[in-house]
């Protein structure tokens, strides 16, 4: 399979030089200012998974059943943020999130329904313009496919996903909307005589019990779609003879369902040791699930390894920033529920970690919040040599985390903010602090307030006791601080706010009265 290229080959930059201003610096900023200006551009890898909850990785040593040796061996070279969180647990607007550097209020994308703001900026246009040649291998899932029955590979689209930033493109929609979706992964299935056989397993799933159903994956294990994604993105590395750094995203499908894991890994996974859900109330039925669940990550593992060997072969690996994280988390049978879109951790956390040998060295980060939409200034900040988020995403709530890899600070964010637009569940706005974790359901206006330490699961709505009256108005305040420092894309229309919940009333009928 060949990438399919953009046109555009982006100037070189000139050699940047920073300006130093006239206030004194620390050590470590005097030594990374003397590095920054004598070492080449780094190069950038930004693996991501697809709904894949934070404490589904080896290296956090909670799931003795998971292995994930790969994963591991970067995570624990670098620095690894325990408390990241998606600002919007959904498929389209955590990314949209992540490429723009805007909450979802800030971009208008709340959920699935419809595709990006193709207008607004992204990170990857940025970096063109900062000299680098970037690269997307696997899933971006920036067009609403879903009954419209798309070719990602017919030019229209393939155009919109160039001009989003991307200068190699092969794009995979996704497990299930590879049922609906035509993209360069189905034309493979369907060169090798596996299309419909793929299609008509996710029928069966659906008609048995729906896409949870597990079972073994009814594809050679070559022809699996994160192992497809894993030899396209290892084709790249292999080929790429460019005088320009890189930036390429590699994003694979999994753990997302179907739980169609192939079986020679899946044997792999002792069910005796799988953790079964929390508050459930037959969690045994949710065994075969969570071994699907765990042999899918240990999938992408075997593909992160093979990446890491061609970059080591290519003499690229300490050059090269590798960021790992996911869209959003799974609920996985915790409370007998399933899939995304809740405000519970379990939905919003994802795990996180960053190696780059010049800013990192091991470190397990328990107490720093942090955003998944942070990696678009992040690696701003790494290919301008400071942080011009600003400048090339005008408005973004996204925070760098270069400082805070430097050791020139040791914070990065207060609070962790969080939405959902309603599309599946009623719409809800959260704010997590590490401590307390406040909710504010938009359609009713009711606020609930749980106390991690005590209630880590969040079964215990303390919103009304007298005690938390100071809490809950100090979490409001937070919340409309956000919503005051971003700009909303309605905001300035007369009677809007995002925080005012918009019911279907005869009084509200009244304004439309001609």
């Amino acid at each position: 399979m060949n990438y399919r290229s953009s046109s555009r080959n982006g100037s070189r930059p000139s050699n940047h030089v920073k300006q130093l201003s006239s206030r004194r610096f620390t050590t470590c900023e005097r030594i990374l200012i003397q590095v920054e200006e004598t070492m080449p551009k780094p190069n950038i890898l930004f693996i991501m998974t697809d709904e894949h909850r934070c404490d589904y990785v080896g290296y956090m040593n909670l799931h003795p059943a998971l292995h994930t040796p790969n994963l591991d061996r970067l995570a624990r070279e670098g620095v690894i943020f325990t408390h990241c969180f998606s600002p919007n647990p959904l498929c389209m607007p955590a990314r949209c999130s992540i490429h723009t550097g805007l909450y979802s209020f800030q971009s208008g994308q709340m959920n699935n329904i419809g595709d990006w703001p193709m207008y607004l900026p992204t990170f990857t246009q940025a970096l063109q313009k900062l000299g680098y040649h970037t690269a997307l291998t696997g899933k971006l899932h920036a067009h609403e496919a879903v009954g419209y029955d798309i070719d990602l590979t017919d030019k229209q689209w393939d155009d919109e996903i160039h001009a989003l930033g991307f200068d190699d493109v092969v794009q995979v929609a996704g497990k299930t909307m590879d049922f609906f979706t035509d993209d360069f992964y189905t034309h493979y299935l369907q060169a090798h005589g596996l299309l419909y056989v793929y299609r008509e397993d996710i029928v069966k799933r659906t008609e048995v019990g729906g896409v949870n159903s597990a079972w073994p994956s009814v594809l050679p294990e070559e022809h699996y779609i994160d192992n497809y994604i894993g030899r396209q993105a290892v084709k790249w590395f292999e080929s790429y003879r460019g005088d320009r750094p890189f930036f390429h995203m590699v994003s694979f499908c999994s753990p997302h369902p179907c739980y169609d894991a192939y079986k020679r890994v899946l044997d792999q996974v002792d069910r005796d040791k799988v953790i079964l859900p929390f508050g459930s109330a037959n969690p045994e039925r949710y065994r075969e699930m969570v071994a699907n669940y765990i042999a899918q990550i240990q999938i992408v593992d075997e593909n992160v390894g093979r990446i890491i060997q061609v970059l080591e072969a290519r003499g690229w690996l300490d050059n090269t920033l590798i960021l790992f994280t996911a869209d959003h988390g799974e609920m996985l049978g915790d409370m007998d529920r399933f899939g995304k879109c809740f405000w519970e951790d379990a939905s919003t956390r994802v795990p996180m970690f960053v190696r780059f040998k010049p800013w990192t060295g091991p470190r397990v980060v328990e107490d720093t919040i942090v955003s998944i939409h942070d990696v678009a200034a992040t690696f701003i900040d790494l290919a301008a040599g400071e942080d011009l988020s600003q400048k090339y995403l005008p408005g973004c709530s996204s925070v760098s985390l270069k400082p805070f890899l430097t050791g020139v600070t040791n914070h990065v964010r207060d609070v962790a903010f969080s939405e959902n637009g309603g599309q599946f569940y009623p719409p809800w706005r959260m704010i997590d602090n590490g401590v307390y974790k406040y909710v504010w359901l938009n359609a009713t206006g009711e606020e609930l307030l749980f106390d991690k330490r005590s209630d880590p699961y969040c079964l215990k709505n303390i919103a009304a006791e007298p005690a938390s009256a100071n809490v809950i108005h100090q979490m409001r305040r937070e919340m409309l601080r956000i919503y005051v420092a971003y700009p909303a894309p309605k905001a300035g229309r007369a009677g809007y706010s995002p925080l005012v919940p918009h019911r279907i009333t005869r009084e509200r009928l009244l304004k439309y009265k001609i």
